[in-house]
């Protein structure tokens, strides 16, 4: 009997350390988070335009003028010092025939208690914005870049099928 009485002791200790690692895995609690909306602006040369990106890997699609809005992206109801996002997105270089794929993590804009949308500034210079709001990027107080986003059309100037053929070549592939 005392032997039961020691292994029934011993399987509690055992089940206490094991719930106790569990508890103390190293990562942190997970925070409130809130659907937003979501919306890539294209701030890039004529020539270039961000074809596809994505935040915390919910797909963003084509960037462009901000008409286009995608439901919905998770980000924290509250914003908090260090808040990134990671970025994905392909730039299609319309006049070279090119085309690049970057990833960055992003500091995220500070916002308010639980914006409603999330519009990502893929920037002329290269960087991205990410800004969290309630407020359209129209607004004079829209706490994101104010630069200028040029209207275009790269595949009417330069038509792919037409000015990079070499791109197009294998008849076997479907080209989107």
């Amino acid at each position: 009997m005392n032997v039961n009485y020691r292994n029934g002791r011993c399987m509690l200790w055992l089940l206490v350390l094991c719930l106790g690692l569990a508890a103390c895995n190293g990562k942190p609690a997970k925070e409130p988070m809130t659907g937003v909306m979501l919306t890539g602006l294209d701030h890039l040369p004529d020539h270039l335009s961000v074809q596809h990106f994505t935040i915390d890997g919910t797909d963003g699609f084509q960037a462009g003028d901000g008409a286009r809005v995608i439901c919905c992206a998770r980000i924290p109801i509250d914003w908090h010092e260090g808040l990134t996002a990671k970025v994905t997105w392909s730039v299609n270089n319309w006049r070279d025939c090119k085309g690049e794929h970057h990833e960055a993590i992003v500091l995220v804009t500070r916002y308010d208690h639980n914006p409603g949308h999330v519009y990502v500034h893929f920037l002329a210079d290269g960087s991205v914005r990410v800004v969290p709001t309630s407020k359209t990027y129209l607004e004079p107080d829209y706490p994101g870049p104010h630069d200028a986003i040029p209207e275009k059309y790269p595949w009417e100037v330069w038509p792919p099928m037409q000015h990079c053929p070499q791109d197009f070549s294998d008849p076997n592939k479907i080209y989107m």
